[in-house]
């Protein structure tokens, strides 16, 4: 399905969806499988600056199928969209749901680009992520700052203009894993979830606490996005296992590293509140 299906349910019901990144088969096996397990609806997403590194027409045709068989609601999401043409590749190998990232843009230029492409991705049956603000990179310890994170004024304005399905919002929150005590702004949040139409999102949300979880989803985020700690989960996995046993054989391997994946997916999806919500 579309991501405005999937999150208005998740808005409305006051819990958010994982949003996990897969870059092979053992990743997207896992992290299907858990959402299966668990009864969550799930947004499956792979970047567009991996395309250089996989081979993400063959991958896609294997998340679409995954999606097609699952018995829990799948969005096949394009995650961090920065050109037109891998957005139209996206769309053209199946995908459903689509981010175009312009936030390192002017605001009139994301605005822009961001109005353009919702037209297109819509007249598809495409939904569409926009992002506003600045969501730095935990190896910047100090980049995040008031003048970063989004104002009301400017995001309502951004969502009504553009057309878009979902918004991602700068508050504090930092992509990769987090180093240190976080920073949210959840006054600001729930400001924006008051001003703003479309659910709101959240990037860089690995290893939050509990708390920051909970509080981020009663002030408005709908969907978390967690690409790090699936990539991260299934090296350390992978390092164990090699440290362990030197000898083992490459399928030993692949099938350790989908049980550490499923671990941390498992761990994340406990704390979105999103349990049953499939059923």
């Amino acid at each position: 399905m579309t991501m405005n299906h999937l999150l208005d349910d998740a808005r409305n019901r006051k819990y958010a969806v994982g949003g996990f990144n897969v870059f092979n088969l053992e990743t997207l096996c896992a992290v299907v499988e858990v959402a299966e397990e668990l009864k969550t609806p799930l947004v499956l997403g792979i970047t567009e600056r991996f395309y250089k590194f996989v081979d993400v027409e063959t991958l896609s045709a294997a998340m679409v199928r995954a999606a097609q068989k699952s018995a829990v609601p799948i969005v096949l999401h394009l995650d961090h969209g920065h050109t037109y043409e891998g957005i139209i590749k996206a769309i053209r190998w199946g995908f459903t749901s689509v981010m175009f990232d312009g936030s390192n843009l002017p605001v009139s230029e994301n605005l822009k680009r961001t109005k353009e492409l919702t037209r297109i991705a819509h007249s598809l049956g495409v939904s569409v992520e926009g992002e506003l603000g600045y969501v730095g990179c935990c190896e910047h310890v100090d980049d995040i700052n008031e003048d970063n994170i989004v104002t009301c004024d400017v995001a309502a304005d951004f969502v009504e203009k553009t057309k878009i399905d979902a918004l991602a919002v700068s508050v504090g929150n930092k992509h990769g894993a987090y180093r240190g005590t976080t920073k949210l702004n959840t006054t600001r949040l729930g400001q924006l979830s008051t001003v703003v139409s479309v659910p709101l999102v959240m990037h860089g949300g690995a290893n939050l606490s509990c708390e920051d979880y909970s509080n981020s989803i009663k002030c408005g985020i709908s969907k978390i996005n967690i690409p790090t700690d699936t990539s991260m989960a299934a090296s350390e996995k992978l390092k164990k296992e090699l440290l362990d046993n030197p000898g083992a054989n490459y399928i030993y391997l692949m099938s350790a590293v989908k049980k550490g994946v499923k671990e941390s997916v498992r761990k994340y999806m406990l704390h979105f509140n999103c349990i049953s919500k499939a059923m």
